[in-house]
């Protein structure tokens, strides 16, 4: 018995070293270091037949796999770098502008200039491209594709809305060189006037005053400008070439540079400009200056009131000039949600038949924000720029359901404007009145809403009522 007992416990034993002794080897085997030497031989093949691999050589592909995938990627980020580098950046832009007027006609305006009924259009419709190229040369082209009133040229009323495509700003600048500082050539603003240099996504009303574009104030032409400002940002200065009374749109015709030539410039300096508030307090006062001569020796200066839906309603008609000068002077001041803003202007002609002619305009015009904001300024152009509001409008029910509200920014305006088109050769002469109430939704989204108030002479008898009451509305949003 002791004899059968001992046999099983040796076999016993037996097994249970050769399983520990296999357990021993399958542990060196699958336990060698990655990065063993090359010259240590060892297998790990499964089964029999199957070729024996080395884990050390497994990782090392797979590694070199992974870095050249890796390396891969960062060379195309590289070659999209360099062919951005190397090429203008394009961002595009634009603009909805969409009004709506209802007209309130004394007898005598009616009779003079017709029945204006009740109107609404696209005031702009825009579309832009602009970029840089290498820091150095920045470019843009800006169509503007919204309908405009029609007037026929032998002088019958408005007609309706016809569909038009027209050029804006379409130029190209070199900047930062020595002394010029910026030189820009193409079709843009002349330097002239405050109003008139801030974008019409900027103004504090729907329209710019009285003598604005085609009255005294002129507008884009083609030419090519200088244009820099003072190390310390409160000097601007501009000066510029440029071919005169084209209209506002580059003519398409096969003449392309008919017209005179203008010279014009402008200057401003900011006597006090509140830097820890980055602006919420600033005097602005500028100048600007315009000599222009005539190739076609004719001219003609005509106004609408401050709505672009309404008629013309002063006309010199066209006559005969060899040239004119035009002068304008600004002043602005803010001072935290108030503010303050003028100009005068004022064109002297010189007619082989009239003799010496002299037109003006002038606006005053101030403004507040009810909600605490203030009207942001750009030192390097010596314009106004967006508003941007403490808090956007929005509206959502919260986890409680209550709604939760932000107001967005709500500005009050009031604006007197005149236009003086009488002398020796009549025009006609206007007074407007406007109160404007502005909500800005967001910095690129704003309504407005203006009533206007103009009292139109045609002719030199003061006493002739020509007034016009106008109700108008803007939905606007840029982007």
């Amino acid at each position: 018995m002791n004899g059968v007992l001992q046999s099983r416990l040796g076999a016993i034993l037996a097994a249970i070293a050769l399983v520990a002794g296999s357990a021993a080897v399958f542990g060196q085997q699958v336990q060698q270091p990655w990065d063993a030497p090359a010259d240590v031989a060892y297998s790990t093949a499964a089964y029999p037949g199957e070729a024996a691999t080395d884990p050390a050589a497994d990782l090392q592909s797979w590694k070199t796999g992974v870095d050249a995938r890796l390396q891969a990627i960062a060379d195309k980020e590289a070659d999209a770098k360099k062919k951005a580098a190397d090429s203008p950046s394009v961002k595009v832009s634009g603009r909805i502008q969409a009004d709506w007027a209802l007209f309130g006609q004394s007898p005598n305006n009616r009779a003079t200039y017709g029945d204006w009924g009740d109107r609404c259009e696209f005031r702009r419709a825009r579309i832009a491209v602009s970029g840089d190229a290498f820091y150095v040369v920045d470019y843009k082209i800006e169509m503007d594709f919204a309908d405009t009133p029609t007037t026929p040229s032998d002088g019958t009323i408005y007609t309706g809305l016809a569909q038009s495509t027209n050029f804006k700003d379409v130029y190209i600048t070199v900047n930062e060189l020595p002394w010029l500082g910026r030189v820009r050539v193409g079709h843009f603003k002349e330097p002239f006037g405050l109003e008139f240099l801030t974008s019409s996504n900027f103004i504090t009303f729907m329209e710019r005053s009285l003598s604005d574009e085609n009255a005294i104030v002129p507008g884009r032409n083609m030419g090519v400008m200088i244009q820099n400002y003072s190390e310390n940002e409160r000097m601007t200065w501009a000066i510029g070439a440029f071919k005169s009374e084209m209209g506002s749109e580059p003519p398409i015709r096969r003449n392309q540079f008919e017209g005179g030539t203008a010279l014009t410039m402008r200057g401003t300096f900011l006597p006090w400009y509140d830097e820890a508030t980055e602006g919420r307090g600033l005097l602005h006062l500028g100048g600007a200056y315009s000599y222009r001569d005539l190739d076609d020796p004719r001219l003609r200066l005509r106004a609408q009131p401050e709505s672009h839906l309404a008629e013309t309603v002063l006309d010199t008609g066209s006559f005969a000039a060899t040239d004119w000068q035009i002068a304008g002077g600004e002043l602005a001041f803010v001072y935290g949600p108030f503010s303050i803003q003028s100009e005068v202007f004022g064109a002297w002609i010189d007619s082989p038949v009239y003799g010496d002619i002299h037109y003006s305009g002038s606006y005053l015009y101030v403004s507040y924000f009810l909600t605490g904001e203030h009207r942001a300024y750009k030192r390097t152009e010596g314009i106004f720029t967006r508003v941007r509001p403490f808090e956007n409008f929005f509206r959502v029910r919260d986890a409680d359901g209550y709604v939760q509200m932000g107001k967005g920014a709500w500005e009050i305006a009031y604006r007197y404007s005149t236009l003086d088109l009488n002398d020796v050769l009549v025009g006609g002469r206007a007074y407007d009145h406007t109160l404007g109430l502005n909500w800005y939704l967001n910095p690129y989204t704003r309504l407005m809403f203006n009533y206007v108030n103009s009292n139109i002479s045609p002719d030199h008898e003061e006493g002739v009522d020509g007034s016009v009451n106008i109700f108008e509305m803007r939905a606007q949003i840029d982007f």
